[in-house]
């Protein structure tokens, strides 16, 4: 999965420190994610992605229910101007996770 978010500058600082605990825990906490990172556009500095690889669906619905996770998002959707744009990349064989948005 790709996410894409506008931050404003304002909440840049508290987004990177969110995105980088999270990407911390995961890392450490998650045998099922096989990539996770965030990264901040050079050409559009308010905007960030995050790209996350998981090994299976199992491994996805383990991460959305990770305490950190669940502790996250409503902080993320305060920092972020308007909504997360969410792309699903699947290696051809696999089927798609179940998206939850709201």
């Amino acid at each position: 999965m790709i996410a894409r978010m506008a931050v404003l500058p304002k909440n840049a600082a508290a987004y990177e420190e969110l995105l980088t605990h999270v990407a911390e825990m995961t890392l450490k906490h998650e045998p099922g994610v096989a990539y996770y990172a965030w990264a901040k556009s050079v050409e559009e500095p308010h905007v960030y992605v995050v790209v996350e690889v998981y090994r299976d669906a199992q491994a996805h619905a383990a991460h959305m229910a990770s305490e950190w996770v669940r502790q996250s998002i409503p902080v993320s959707r305060s920092l972020v101007e308007g909504k997360f744009d969410i792309r699903q990349y699947v290696t051809p064989g696999q089927e798609p996770v179940v998206l939850r948005h709201g």
